[in-house]
This record gives structure tokens, C-alpha cells and sequence, in this order.
């Protein structure tokens, strides 16, 4: 349920350390966890350790952004596709190579079967989508869904970014974000931070958000 946790190795973006995210997430009723930095998978074999410690699954991947703008993120479905999520990393180092924006001509991952792609609602339309891509839905964008094509129905699925614990760690982020802008907290653009809802909200709750899309619920637990 929860695709798009961060640590505090989103540098100068994520609070949590890495047990406390894997913690946190038990607490919230969590039955897997996806860890996806931003352009990193710095701690993937901790965030790994902890989870097998704590039995809970894990899920590697990385949030992928140009800038401050997110493109998508990669899940790893397999070792092979963990692989490929650093290799994809790797082959664009610096901020003077930006990512692609969208899979275009050809699909992301060797092999479809070794990871998804999800893209913010808005990045890439339904009707474009490869057999691995998903559209990912906020709680706040639930609105959306209404009226999808029953032929798309499965290909949305539930988007909660984590990336703080609460009210005090969000602004612990808020300070973070101005010191890698360099700018006054009071200049630092929206753009730049998360939104204050991106903390946990227990599973049930979410299940009940989003009651009305039973398929978009059971697409998200897929994943």
C-alpha cells in the first residue's frame, strides 16, 4: 500500500532514519514497504535487513526527478530489476543529465516482469501506459478516478508519499529543502518542499479513502 517512502537519504529532503521508516510503517498497519529515494538507493540492503528483521516485505526502488520535478518511480520486482534501477541511476550522473521524462519508444526495465513504473497522476496518460506502468492516485486526487474507462481501471493504483513522521519532522524538512536552495525558509518556493500530507495514514484508513475503487486497492496491493 505504501509505494513511495523516503529516508533521510533523499538528501536534504527525507527525516526518517531507516529502521524508524520500517518501524513506522508496521504501526500504520503495513504489510510491505516501498523504499524510494530520490535518484538513490544509498540504503536499500539496510532498508532490506530491517524489514527481514521486523517481517515485513520489502520493496526497492527510487522516486526519479529532474530538479524538483518528479518523473516517476521504479519498483523493483526482482534482483534483476534492483540492478537495472542502479544502472538507470548510474547512467545519468550529475544534474547536467536529466532522466527522460516518460518511457517512450520502449519500456523501462529489460524485462517487464523485473519491475512497475508509476507515474504522478498527469505524466503520461492511461491510453500510453506499457504493461509495467501504473498511474498513481493521492487521496487528494481521488476525484480523478471518476468516470475512468473500465478498460484503464487497472491501471491506477494508490500513491502515499512518506516522507516525514509528522507536523515537527515536516518542518525539519521545510529546513532542509532551504539549506539546499540556499534560501531564507521564508523564500523557499512550494515547489521545492512536500506537502504536509506526506506522512503515514494507517492502511485501513486509506482502504477506507479510497472504499469506491476496490480495483484500484487491489491493483496497489499487486504492486
Amino acid at each position: 500500500m505504501y509505494l513511495n517512502c523516503k529516508t533521510f537519504f533523499s538528501f536534504r529532503y527525507g527525516t526518517f532514519k531507516t529502521e524508524e521508516l520500517v518501524v513506522a510503517g508496521i504501526e500504520n498497519g503495513a504489510k510491505a514497504l516501498a523504499l524510494t529515494n530520490i535518484n538513490s538507493t544509498c540504503d536499500a540492503w539496510d532498508f532490506a535487513a530491517y524489514c527481514n528483521q521486523y517481517k515485513i516485505k520489502p520493496v526497492l526502488g527510487a522516486e526519479i526527478r529532474n530538479g524538483d520535478k518528479l518523473l516517476y518511480i521504479l519498483l523493483a520486482a526482482n534482483n534483476d530489476g534492483f540492478a537495472w534501477v542502479n544502472e538507470f541511476i548510474s547512467a545519468y550522473p550529475g544534474k547536467e543529465n536529466l532522466f527522460p521524462v516518460i518511457a517512450s519508444e520502449n519500456h523501462f526495465f529489460n524485462n517487464i516482469n523485473d519491475g512497475f513504473v508509476i507515474y504522478p497522476y498527469g505524466n503520461k496518460s492511461a491510453d500510453q501506459l506499457f504493461p509495467n506502468e501504473r498511474i498513481g492516485i493521492l487521496s487528494s486526487e481521488i476525484n480523478k478516478l471518476f468516470g475512468i474507462e473500465a478498460q484503464y481501471a487497472g491501471k491506477f493504483v494508490i500513491r502515499q508519499p512518506v516522507t516525514f513522521y509528522n507536523k515537527k519532522h515536516f518542518n525539519t524538512h521545510r529546513l532542509l529543502r532551504a539549506i539546499d536552495k540556499n534560501v531564507l525558509l521564508s523564500k523557499l518556493p512550494k515547489e521545492a518542499e512536500a506537502s504536509p500530507d506526506e506522512v503515514f495514514i494507517a492502511e485501513d484508513e486509506l482502504k477506507r479513502i479510497f472504499g469506491r475503487y476496490p480495483s484500484v486497492i487491489e491493483n496497489t496491493l499487486q504492486v
